[in-house]
């Protein structure tokens, strides 16, 4: 059976490769579908010395970005700076080679391989100007080390876990929240045992907070600013408990939860040496969404659930193993076809999100391009928060954004150093298109814009509307000092 088990690995990490390849050329890759996409491309505009401020006012540690900003030291290109994020799949695939297949054999490395690219919101994480795909690779790393502390409890593996849990850290906050259980867990599991590294314990932790102190205040402060995401409800408690598999689908979250729980009951009686483990995995995994969902009910909501791919590579790979450790044939043939039904539904919800964020970004762009093309036109962005400054269209349209003084924590004098746009107060806007009824003039808001004037929606995706306004009829009115 073993042979058979490593053939059927490998027709899953060839698959893999096959993803790795699409994610390379993905035509996610030419469109930004993600509204946070936005805020990415104009932080990257400021120099290295603003980012860590501006970072301040975000809702993700500063690693990514930076490391973003020296990739943009080669390339503007946005498609070229969206493979970025694929790399940490590439990693991902040279370990399952490298250790997984070692460890656990071929069916391990190649099933959550293949899992962590079409299951839930991996793939589209790959193709997204944003933290997640390096996060969750951070975050996988201190865990597969964290194996090789329970297992050997070696100097080097402690050394790895901890330098991986900073970076998680600083990645994303979600990776912050589950290193903190690994370290708790870790913990119990010294002290029940292996009393005699306490004292390694106690120097990765405190190794781990004073490198991580710097930040301690920029998170302490954006807990207070930050505003509500994600409210918790019946459907999000399901759908965030099984997202390691679907996004946005309870029905399908619910069956998935019940397929996990009949393996791991199957796995456990067999009472095999990575038992401990996989426990150990099961719990990170439901006790990061624990306290996602306890922040949440007790501060303010801060459900992310893309933010949630970060957990879930720790459930796929103790999914992973528990599948390739399964000795009776009767049983492992029952749990993969199991898996299999999962993974099949699974790719069939990621081709529709993929088609759906495509399409979002397309259509945006298409509109932006309206923008682009119209050497005759003002375009306003209503709402001073929305991220989209870098947009300078080459010069080819009059750029304004509602004023206000300060923008991501920056004076909004050093924001018109890097970008060429003018400042209109809110109540004049209606007085800037009255006296420029000979251009076209474009709205970009939040939603519906806020003003007193009679609009067409030429875009409304990602969060965004991008309106043009009916200037037939519109009657001038005295002229009005509404820029500076």
């Amino acid at each position: 059976m073993e042979a058979n088990k490593n053939t059927i690995g490998q027709v899953f990490f060839a698959l893999s490769i096959l993803m790795l390849i699409y994610m390379l050329i993905s035509p996610l890759n030419q469109v930004l579908s993600n509204i946070s996409e936005f805020f990415t491309l104009t932080l990257i505009n400021f120099p290295m010395s603003d980012l860590l401020h501006i970072l301040g006012g975000e809702t993700n540690p500063p690693l990514y970005f930076l490391l973003l900003k020296a990739m943009s030291k080669l390339t503007s290109d946005f498609a070229i700076l969206k493979v970025f994020s694929a790399i940490p799949y590439a990693i991902i695939l040279i370990l399952s080679t490298l250790k997984l297949r070692r460890d656990y054999g071929w069916l391990t490395a190649g099933l959550f391989a293949f899992a962590l690219a079409v299951m839930s919101e991996f793939l589209i994480t790959y193709s997204l100007l944003r933290p997640y795909s390096w996060a969750m690779l951070f975050t996988l790393l201190a865990f597969i080390f964290f194996k090789d502390i329970i297992a050997n409890a070696d100097k080097k593996s402690f050394v790895l876990f901890t330098v991986f849990s900073i970076l998680a850290s600083y990645t994303h906050y979600y990776g912050l929240i589950a290193t903190i259980i690994l370290y708790l867990i870790l913990l119990f599991h010294i002290l029940t045992y292996d009393k005699d590294k306490i004292k390694y314990w106690g120097i990765s932790l405190v190794a781990a907070i004073v490198l991580y102190a710097p930040w301690i205040p920029t998170l302490i402060k954006l807990l207070g600013s930050m505003n509500p995401m994600g409210k918790l409800t019946s459907d999000s408690i399901v759908q965030s408990l099984a997202h390691f598999a679907y996004s946005g689908d309870t029905l399908l979250s619910a069956i998935t939860l019940i397929v996990f729980i009949a393996i791991l009951a199957v796995y456990l009686k067999e009472k095999d040496n990575d038992t401990q483990f996989v426990l150990y995995g099961t719990i990170a995994y439901f006790a990061t969404i624990a306290v996602v969902f306890l922040i949440s009910i007790i501060l303010k909501p801060i459900l992310l659930t893309t933010g949630l791919v970060l957990a879930s590579a720790i459930l796929w790979l103790i999914i992973s193993i528990m599948i390739g450790k399964i000795k009776s044939k009767r049983t492992f043939l029952i749990s993969l076809a199991l898996i299999c039904l999962v993974l099949i539904s699974g790719i069939g919800t990621m081709i529709a999100a993929s088609n759906d964020a495509y399409q979002s970004g397309l259509k945006q762009n298409e509109a932006l391009d309206e923008i682009l093309k119209d050497n005759n036109s003002i375009t306003i962005i209503t709402n001073p928060g929305l991220a989209m400054y870098y947009l300078d269209f080459d010069g080819a349209t009059d750029m304004y954004c509602v004023s206000q003084d300060y923008i991501y924590g920056e004076n909004i004098n050093r924001l018109h150093e890097i970008f060429d746009f003018k400042t209109v107060d809110k109540d004049n806007i209606t007085s800037l298109a009255r006296n420029n009824t000979g251009k076209n003039i474009y709205l970009i808001s939040w939603g519906n814009p806020d003003v007193d004037l009679n609009v067409t929606k030429v875009s409304n995706e990602l969060g965004t509307t991008i309106s043009k306004v009916n200037t037939t009829g519109l009657a001038y009115d005295e002229y009005d000092e509404y820029y500076y």
